[in-house]
């Protein structure tokens, strides 16, 4: 009685782990319908519900992830956008929060910094939009003109596909 409770005990851990590990294919596994937007499974897998191409150059060395996953906006800005340091490839990185309202709060504060109320110059009057951020996504250049880290990849995606991805962005609190 004793060995037949044992085996039970054994078995059933044992018979959880196998189906589990053999059934799931390696790395980010995301299930079909697991995104509610075309920016969010961008965000989260850098591939596009439409099937149109997205690539990149630059970034961290290989682009691939542990477990063989896809390197996305996720991967250095977090699940909620809001960036932090993290270590990726043995090297210790400092991805900026990219939620919308982050970005827009961003160049306000810096556009506000650089005007004075005195001058004809009103360099507060922009805000942030899409050119910016394609700028910054796809030529890796901030909005006031400097180069981005070269840790941020250089991403080439439709305009659809990245106004898709700043819609997902404002969405996020």
């Amino acid at each position: 009685m004793k060995l037949r409770s044992v085996t039970i005990i054994l078995a059933v851990p044992l018979a959880l782990l196998t189906t589990s590990c053999g059934s799931k294919p390696s790395g980010t596994a995301w299930g079909v319908g697991a995104f509610k937007t075309n920016g969010e499974q961008i965000y989260f897998t850098s591939t596009s519900k439409r099937g149109t191409s997205i690539s990149f150059t630059g970034g961290p060395h290989s682009g691939m992830m542990m477990m063989q996953g896809r390197l996305a906006c996720v991967s250095c800005h977090g699940t909620d956008g809001q960036g932090g340091v993290h270590r990726m490839h043995m090297e210790i990185m400092n991805a900026p929060d990219i939620r919308w309202s982050a970005l827009v709060k961003d160049h306000e504060s810096e556009s506000h910094d650089e005007a004075s109320s005195d001058e004809e110059h009103h360099a507060g009057d922009h805000v942030y939009d899409f050119n910016d951020f394609k700028m910054a996504v796809v030529q890796g250049i901030h909005h006031e003109g400097k180069r981005l880290n070269s840790d941020m990849p250089r991403w080439q995606m439709s305009d659809d596909d990245l106004n898709d991805l700043i819609a997902y962005l404002k969405s996020l609190p």
